[in-house]
């Protein structure tokens, strides 16, 4: 295999934090150019930059300073892809918004990602992953019983699944824009928003008719929905998860003798009592021989350190002890040392998914403005007034 489905899609990504550069990350992953766009004065933590930087080249550009905006443009006149995560009206105000670009380029997917999206009242409101959980009743329903009547203190979600949700989706969108453009010849405007995905992911939750009788999980002392579907501690000081939800599953369950006299409703009670007789090891071995899904528990540390996992690609090993970027653009090597991230979540029989490191912040600034046809006499301009760093690439913290 040597072809990406997005191989030759150009996308200028303006995005901070995680949700839109997860959208972008996403688009390099299956072959699109990503071009990381960012002013000097607001470079990336390492962290996250090590996460949804990766296969990218990265510009360091600043639109307000003289030229800036200029060269942004002239990028984006050629350019299949644009993503931003400002505010309503702030890439309006930039100079960058949808329908300056729409003109100058008819054929442009533009990409807006940000909390509460482009309408109704809260469009103005800033925010971030917690507060598009606080928006949308996670935190609370994290605390325990979700209803007005039986108020809990909130409890936030300790995993950004709107950041990664909504970047994933807005990936999505932005594929089938592409696909829609190659029916009509013409681009789109797209919206992703944290506070929309939250309600999405969250959707059993938001279910309702009259007599509805809920049985949701919620709180951080819920085990599971009932007996048969829930954590269970073994003998080890590990949890399983038993998941027997089928009638089958059930009879495999009581076929085994520790099991034969639980009923059709065992009391979790009893379960936690047999489980405790053993190890996880054991009872996934048993459970697992006779049909009945369970897992053991495991902290990021044992996925990291389970050599399956990488095989399958799960997880990504690369030694950033000496990364060289390109001539004349670089002080010296980068010392990022031995780094794991997730691997792609899919496969593709026919096609080749990219995963690549990230790149040295501002490391392609020239290579990048010279391969949109800027001169060097107008990169020089753009270093005088301050649109490009002097030098590059410049260190993360």
């Amino acid at each position: 295999m040597n072809n990406s489905p997005l191989d030759g899609v150009t996308v200028l990504d303006l995005c901070i934090v995680l949700a839109g550069p997860t959208c972008g990350r996403t688009l390099a992953q299956y072959g699109a150019n990503v071009i990381k766009v960012d002013p000097e004065y607001r470079p990336p933590q390492l962290t996250p930059w090590l996460d949804v930087g990766r296969g990218k080249e990265s510009v360091v550009l600043n639109l307000r300073k003289p030229g800036g905006l200029e060269a942004f443009l002239t990028m984006a006149r050629k350019a299949d892809v644009v993503l931003e995560g400002f505010r309503k009206g702030v890439a309006d105000r930039l100079g960058i918004g949808y329908q300056r670009l729409k003109t100058l380029n008819p054929e442009i997917i533009y990409g807006s990602i940000n909390c509460f999206g482009q309408d109704g009242p809260w469009q103005m409101r800033p925010g971030f992953e917690q507060n598009a959980q606080a928006a949308t009743g996670i935190q609370l329903r994290n605390a325990g019983v979700s209803i007005p009547s039986q108020p809990q203190r909130p409890r936030p979600a300790t995993f950004t699944l709107n950041d990664y949700g909504t970047g994933i989706s807005a990936a999505y969108a932005v594929m089938l824009a592409l696909l829609e453009r190659e029916k009509t010849g013409k681009g789109q405007k797209i919206e992703a928003a944290l506070s929309y995905t939250s309600a999405t992911i969250t959707g059993p939750y938001h279910v309702d008719y009259p007599e509805y009788k809920r049985n949701d999980l919620g709180g951080p002392g819920k085990r599971g929905t009932d007996s048969l579907n829930q954590l269970y501690e073994c003998a080890d000081n590990s949890w399983i998860f038993l998941s027997v939800s089928a009638d089958t599953e059930l009879l495999a369950l009581q076929s085994i003798p520790l099991f034969a006299d639980i009923g059709d409703a065992p009391t979790s009670q009893h379960l936690q009592t047999i489980f405790l007789g053993n190890t996880s090891t054991h009872w996934v071995s048993l459970l697992t021989s006779v049909g009945i899904p369970v897992t053991v528990n495991k902290y990021s540390s044992e996925l990291h350190r389970d050599e399956e996992n990488r095989k399958r690609g799960i997880v990504v090993d690369q030694d950033y002890r000496n990364i060289d970027v390109p001539s004349g653009e670089t002080k010296g090597s980068h010392q990022w040392g031995e780094t794991t991230w997730p691997g792609n979540p899919v496969t593709m029989s026919e096609c080749e998914l990219i995963e690549v490191e990230p790149p040295a912040f501002g490391a392609d600034t020239t290579t990048v403005l010279r391969r949109f046809g800027i001169p060097d006499a107008e990169l020089d301009k753009l270093e005088a007034s301050g649109a490009i760093p002097q030098s590059s690439p410049i260190d993360l913290k």
